[in-house]
């Protein structure tokens, strides 16, 4: 069973409303707080779509918001976290190039926010940047020189090392594998 169905059974969930009540329209800050949990449990902890969750609000609540709404009140509630934003990948390759010109066999992992980047998902950012001419192959990328709070930096370990289950989930719980393994390989 989804999350998706798993959540209208949820404590947050009601029926949607038959009654003609009227249409909440938020217009102040104090309009969305109310419904600030409800919108993090469905967004980040469902993982829904911002797209459903507006469907659900509207619903469910009688709750109607524009996407440029939403998107200022998640970013002010701090919870735009589950999309990774050009300038984190932009620091994310910096870094990548800046390991890679010292020891060009080092392998690179990042962790963000708890979850451990796909290099996949670098290299496919850094693709579409140089073809979009946002980057140049082998020219520096400027960026701020202060690091992104979130992002750590490590070598994974070596292969058969299998037992830590931060490189299997992708979940990270604050465990540096480079502080067990003083050289890469």
């Amino acid at each position: 069973m989804s999350n998706y169905y798993m959540y209208a059974q949820g404590q947050h969930y009601q029926q949607p409303q038959q009654s003609q009540a009227t249409m909440i329209r938020p217009t102040k800050p104090e309009d969305w707080e109310p419904y600030r949990e409800i919108i993090a449990e469905m967004y980040n902890t469902l993982n829904m779509r911002l797209k459903d969750v507006m469907t659900q609000m509207q619903i469910a609540y009688n709750f109607k918001a524009t996407e440029k709404q939403y998107k200022t009140q998640l970013k002010k509630w701090n919870l735009d976290t589950k999309y990774i934003k050009a300038s984190e990948y932009l620091y994310m390759i910096k870094t990548l190039r800046e390991r890679k010109a010292i020891d060009p066999n080092k392998e690179t992992r990042f962790i963000l926010r708890g979850k451990v980047v796909d290099p996949k998902d670098i290299a496919r950012f850094e693709k579409r940047a140089i073809k979009k001419g946002l980057l140049k192959e082998g020219e520096p990328i400027h960026v701020d020189d202060e690091p992104i709070e979130e992002i750590t930096c490590c070598t994974p370990p070596p292969e058969g090392m299998d037992s830590y289950p931060v490189w299997q989930t992708g979940d990270y719980d604050g465990y540096d594998p480079s502080s067990e393994y003083p050289y890469s390989y």
